[in-house]
């Protein structure tokens, strides 16, 4: 708890003053403050004086003054000194040099002790609303009393936006009250001092404070209304004494005038929630209906419906006299449509509901007035969606209105009316009849192109919903929609347009998925996906003749472009041969740009030509070729991504991409920025590791390029390292960063390093010199291993270097001496371990630059992580390679030669590995803003690890069979089922395989296994997954040969070798497999993170966490969001796990236990990995084992350590991410001392997927002794 001390300076004595204690007797939390008796103090009492920037004010100097900006000095002592305080120490003077502010109340936190530590005083625990409560009341209070014109209304909205936030949070829970020393009904009573001042306000208040106390409590009614049950401020429970208000309010309609009169029903109507049992109140609205004023009527219409969703039976009365409002012709149409909106509140209560539709509908059938038919229509198709039992009904009314007798404008609303029921609707069977009235609207093209697309909408949802369902002769009938594309064609509205072919695209797609056709096939007069392409390209290319012919349409005719890329990456996502097609068919986009520009724009060079003509097309068009070029490359890329997944080969994607570079290559308009990132796609992870394997002749399966790859990749690289160089030279710095990123998330290195290398001095910024600097540290790391498996690459480079001016000529260094030896498969430990060393030397080079962008405030977890977790991962598997090639023959039988020291040696790698494997997931789940690639490739490195473990651990598990070491079988066993585990949902043969290694060598059960988050996407794992199948299969084989591997010796000697030369071969294609950097990574802003908040549940020494010996160690817990991000689905459910041991003993004999209030801000460097990996896996069984309400004692847990206390907490968080529980640790088994209470917390968002929350304070310290 932070205790908030309010300072009252010295002044006049005609000045206002406020004593808080005045306010509330008894309070525990009041403080007696009085004005200094005398400027000094004593030393002995006097602490180190705290800078006043701690408080947000700038500093004060004697020597300084300025006339513009008076600046007084007021000097303070305070004194606290209630002894029924929550936090009784002995009198404390504290003298504290502050800016004289508008305010005379200032917060500080102060320490006990005597001094006060600004960087904790800075770290607050925030106040909920019911905490605050009194001290709105207060400046509520002082904004009424105001003279200053306006500050009333002021003061009001300000109270409204609290209300409104206070409405949203949960109800406080007896851990809250005892953190924040509320009486119980405290905030209870100071919310009805507000509603009180309130309608105070709107008795005694002019016109336009009326209107702001009538707009504070709409709001809260309309937030009332999305909520089912509702608690919240406004509700019955919270209202103290409702008669009041409605007193008040109600003098003012007796003795007001007419505004006035509208006024107090609208507050009648937005409180019905404790109003509707009030006969007075009633009498007045029922009596306002049949009043002779409009407004009047109008406002009791309002208030009579808001009635009527909570009184059963005051809706019957009001049906009564509907009908004569409704009806009547000499009211006005605002007045009846008014009148037939109320029949849609009648759905609250079923009877209601079927007598008020009844009478509804009677109107609409005999009203010959279109306005007021289309008020009625609305309203009972509202009243409809709430109550089934009448939605067939309606729905037959709405299909009456579709027919071409009726006018236009109630056809458009029955059309709009069945878009709201359509939901419901499409549950039911769809038969022809409600077919065809929609069919007629899509084919009728006289009516405008707006009501075709609501018909063709609805039409969509009954495919979607029932397409597995529908009559043959309904499905004939729908595939006569598709002549509404022409009518799209051309209307000049573009969402029409884009909405037509996404809807159609989907119902293509849909129906190949029925019939099973392929993609030329024609099923039930549907025509080809092959069609909807061409028609795509088609627009897309027809907008760009416009964006060409004419800039007038830029601001719309781009975001059309976009939306329709967008419908053909859907339809090329669908299937493999549609995926080929729509990169093959893209490039005519490219083409129509080439074609459409001049022909010395044509050429093969970076550097484009001069010219009148050519300057003059520049000038008007090449803004539009870049942006629509950028567009084409961004499809181009998630295309390639999409066609990776589905299993494409890499020859036929290559030779699409190919064409599509060269088509931008022929033109120099695109510049050098559009051309980078073009040549750039070919390092795509499929490409550059065929050429990888091609230069081992070695090429995977499903890879079959020829020898020219590698001189591809060679031509584009130094093509893209000359469009830098221009890029350089136009000093373009912000594009260089953005295809830096690009380059780094592609895994081309080498341009990544030399763009990083080159901007990171022409940046003015220490900070993002730095930043610039690690990640060109970080790209060294990853070009090193890449130049090494790609000798000629690695040749032709430095060649190309002496031929160039570059500023810095680090590919001159590159020595090309191996390019003979190339890269065997059978290559030492050694040759690896060079490559390894020196990548590791980057990275932690890079880590090390980014702590000191740190110390310009920016956090960096997700960034720091990494890198650490990267270094980690090449330095343990250098480790297994040393142990590996430790003989120096590069063989496994070296490595055997060494005996149990080498095995013992590879078991702690494999133990490392399954523990960084574990880590990469935690890091995974940290961040819950992380793009669905980025925790992908995450995902696949956490599979590595996973495979290297299980490869070593079997490894290390056969060298010690014949010495019964147990535990490397159970390191064995982890391994196996943490790579089961992790190829659940990828590769169930793999899996199944593991399973039968868990069976037939353990006789173990199998695994329970627990899904990510998400299933992986193959394309991201495809190399490793080859990989892991190949090594589980050949470990397969390894166990057939052992029948009994204690008398055959000679085969376990053989399996023992072969499968340390297995471990060396799954490494060195691990190495191969290109690496691509998270684009998570240069998301820079701070990220989420979690606060705890600890206090001492004990009524006698709450604030200290001291228990005495034997006793247990009740807290009070708050945790807190910090950065929280805007999520689709908000956070359900928060769960934080404490726990202590007395290892965790502090060492200090000073150590005294927490004090309410303080914490200690933790950094990445001080987390215990292991420990926040061993809570997480605890508090991720606790949640799986409530989502399933069950115990699951067959289902694999965490150990929990021997003499662990631990205790895990579920939390209901307001729309701040804040929370409140209490827990009880039993720590009576602790001797006398001080221990550290450590915590971790995790959350579940609203689609069931559980994250990870990092700490961002320390554990509290509690201490056991005798008082």
């Amino acid at each position: 708890f932070v205790p908030l001390i309010y300072f009252r300076p010295f002044v006049p004595s005609h000045l206002p003053t406020f004593d808080r204690a005045s306010h509330l007797p008894g309070s525990r939390c009041a403080a007696a403050i009085r004005p200094p008796p005398s400027l000094a103090v004593p030393d002995v009492t006097r602490p180190r004086r705290p800078s006043v920037q701690a408080f947000g004010c700038s500093s004060v100097r004697s020597n300084r003054s300025s006339a513009r900006r008076r600046r007084l000095v007021a000097l303070f002592q305070v004194e606290v000194c209630s002894s029924q305080s929550l936090f009784a120490r002995p009198t404390l003077v504290v003298e504290v040099e502050v800016l004289f502010l508008s305010t005379y109340r200032v917060p500080v936190l102060l320490q006990w002790g005597g001094e006060t530590r600004l960087e904790e005083a800075l770290v607050a625990m925030e106040k909920i609303s019911a905490a605050s409560a009194m001290e709105w009341s207060i400046e509520l209070d002082k904004g009424l009393r105001s003279r200053k014109p306006g500050q009333a209304v002021k003061a009001i909205q300000q109270t409204g936006s609290r209300l409104q936030q206070w409405d949203q949070e949960p109800e406080p829970t007896k851990a809250a009250h005892k953190i924040f020393d509320l009486v119980a009904g405290e905030e209870r009573f100071f919310l009805n001092c507000i509603l009180l001042k309130l309608s105070d306000a709107f008795r005694s208040g002019d016109k336009d404070i009326r209107v702001s106390v009538v707009k504070v409590f709409l709001s809260l009614f309309k937030m009332r209304r999305k909520t089912k049950r509702y608690h919240g401020v406004m509700s019955k429970a919270k209202m103290c004494n409702p008669l009041e208000l409605l007193k008040r309010v109600k003098i003012v309609f007796d003795t007001g005038d007419l505004e006035s009169r509208v006024l107090a029903l609208v507050l009648f109507g937005s409180w019905a929630e404790f109003s509707r049992d009030n006969a007075h109140i009633r009498y007045i609205i029922l009596s306002s209906l049949v009043s002779s004023e409009v407004m009047e009527v109008k406002a009791s219409l309002f208030a009579a419906g808001c009635f009527c969703k909570f009184a059963y039976d005051f809706a019957p009365v009001v049906l009564e006299m509907l009908p004569r409002i409704v009806a009547s012709s000499e009211l006005s149409s605002t007045l009846r449509a008014a009148g037939a909106n109320v029949f849609a509140k009648m759905g609250y209560f079923s009877p209601n509901a079927v007598n008020g539709y009844k009478i509804g509908l009677k109107l609409l059938l005999y009203s010959s007035d279109e306005d007021l038919s289309v008020s009625l229509l609305l309203s009972l198709s509202k009243l409809a969606y709430k109550s089934s039992s009448i939605l067939p009904d309606q729905v037959e009314v709405l299909l009456s209105f579709l027919s071409q007798e009726k006018p236009l404008h109630q056809q458009s609303t029955a059309l709009r009316c069945l878009r709201l029921l359509s939901s419901p609707v499409c549950s039911h069977p769809v038969g022809l009849l409600t077919v065809k009235p929609l069919l007629r609207i899509v084919h009728d093209t006289k009516l405008p192109i707006s009501m075709q697309c609501d018909a063709l909408r609805i039409l969509h949802k009954m495919f979607k919903y029932q397409k597995m369902h529908m009559p043959g002769d309904v499905m004939r009938e729908f595939s006569k929609v598709l002549t509404i594309l022409d009518n799209a064609n051309q209307s000049n509205i573009e969402s029409n347009r884009v909405l037509v072919i996404s809807i159609l695209a989907d119902v293509l797609i849909k129906n190949s998925r029925k019939t099973g056709t392929e993609l030329d096939g024609n099923c039930d007069s549907f025509p080809s996906l092959t069609w909807i392409i061409s028609t795509i390209i088609g627009q897309i290319i027809s907008l760009v003749k416009q964006l060409l012919d004419s800039n007038r349409y830029w601001d719309v005719a781009l975001p059309e472009v976009r939306r329709l890329l967008a419908v053909l990456l859907f339809v090329a996502g669908e299937h493999l041969v549609q995926g080929v097609i729509v990169l093959d068919r893209i490039r005519l986009v490219i083409d129509y740009l080439v074609n459409h520009l001049p022909q010395k724009a044509i050429v093969s060079t970076v550097t484009a030509p001069t010219g009148q003509e050519m300057d003059h097309f520049r000038a008007k068009n090449f803004g539009t070729s870049l942006k629509i070029a950028n567009q084409v490359h961004k499809f181009a890329v998630a295309c390639i991504q999409n066609l990776i997944e589905l299993g494409a080969s890499a020859a036929e994607v290559l030779d699409k991409v190919k064409m599509l570079v060269d088509c931008v290559h022929r033109c120099s308009l695109f510049g050098s920025y559009v051309q980078a990132v073009y040549s750039i796609q070919v390092h795509s992870s499929v490409f550059w590791g065929c050429a990888v394997n091609k230069s081992k002749q070695g090429c995977s399966p499903n890879r079959q390029l020829g020898d020219s790859d590698c001189d591809l990749l060679i031509k584009h690289e130094i093509f893209t390292l000359e469009c830098v160089m221009e890029m350089l030279k136009e000093k373009n710095f912000w594009q260089l960063y953005t295809i830096g990123k690009f380059a780094a998330g592609q895994g081309a290195w080498v341009t990544a390093k030399f763009i990083f290398e080159q901007i990171a001095s022409k940046v003015q910024s220490e900070s993002s010199s730095c930043w610039l600097k690690s990640l060109a540290q970080h790209a060294q790391c990853e070009m090193r291993i890449q130049l090494f498996l790609l000798p000629k690459l690695r040749c032709s480079l430095a060649e190309w270097s002496l031929t160039k001016e570059i500023p810095i000529l680090y590919f001159r260094n590159i020595s090309c001496g191996s390019v003979d030896q190339g890269v065997s498969v059978q290559v030492c430990g050694e040759s690896y371990g060079e490559v390894l060393v020196e990548a590791h030397n980057s990275i932690r080079s890079s880590a090390e630059t980014l702590d000191c962008v740190v110390k310009f405030g920016n956090s960096f977890y997700f960034q720091r992580w990494f890198l650490a977790l990267r270094m980690l991962v090449l330095t343990t598997v250098y480790d297994v390679l040393k142990v590996l090639g430790s003989s120096g023959s590069g063989h496994a039988e070296g490595s055997l030669a060494h005996g149990l020291s080498s095995v013992q040696q590879i078991t702690q790698c494999s133990f490392r590995l399954t523990r960084l494997a574990q880590e990469l997931d935690l890091l995974y789940i940290s961040f819950i803003n992380m793009d669905t690639k980025s925790s992908n490739i995450i995902s696949a490195l956490a599979l590595s690890c996973s495979l290297l473990a299980f490869t070593s651990g079997t490894a290390a598990s056969f060298a010690t069979v014949h010495a019964n070491d147990n535990s490397n079988l159970h390191l064995n066993r982890m391994s196996i089922e943490d790579l089961a585990g992790r190829l659940w949902l990828i590769d169930p043969d793999t899996c199944s395989i593991l399973f039968q290694l868990l069976d037939v060598s353990l006789g173990i059960d199998h695994p329970h296994v627990q899904p990510r988050n998400q299933k992986l996407e193959s394309g991201e794992v495809r190399d490793i997954t080859s990989i892991c199948h190949d090594v589980v299969s050949r470990v397969d084989g390894f166990r057939n040969e052992l029948k009994d591997p204690v008398d055959n010796v000679e085969a376990l000697l053989k399996v023992t070798v072969e499968s340390f030369q297995l471990l060396l071969n799954t490494i060195v294609k691990w190495l191969q497999i290109p690496f691509k950097l998270p684009m998570y990574f240069f998301k820079t802003r701070p990220c989420l993170v979690s606060e705890l908040f600890t206090s001492n549940a004990d009524a006698t020494n709450q604030n200290e966490l001291i228990v005495q010996p034997g006793c247990d160690l009740s807290l009070n817990l708050c945790i807190q969001l910090k950065n929280l991000p805007d999520l689709p689905t908000p956070i359900s459910k928060l769960y934080c796990i404490v726990y202590s041991i007395t290892s965790f003993a502090e060492s200090s004999p000073t150590s005294r236990g927490t004090k309410t209030g303080q914490i200690q801000r933790v950094d990445f460097k001080d987390w215990h990995m292991d420990d926040m990996v061993q809570a997480n896996e605890k508090l991720f069984h606790h949640v799986r084992d409530r989502a399933n309400k069950t115990t699951d004692r067959g289902r694999k847990r965490p150990r929990v350590e021997e003499g662990v206390v631990q205790s895990v907490v579920q939390f209901e968080v307001n729309n701040r991410g804040q929370g409140f529980s209490s827990c009880v640790l039993g720590v009576s088994g602790f001797p006398e001392g001080c221990y550290r209470i450590k915590w971790h917390s995790c959350c579940v968002d609203g689609r069931g997927r559980y994250w990870s929350l990092l700490p961002s304070n320390s554990g509290p310290v509690f201490t056991v002794c005798r008082s």
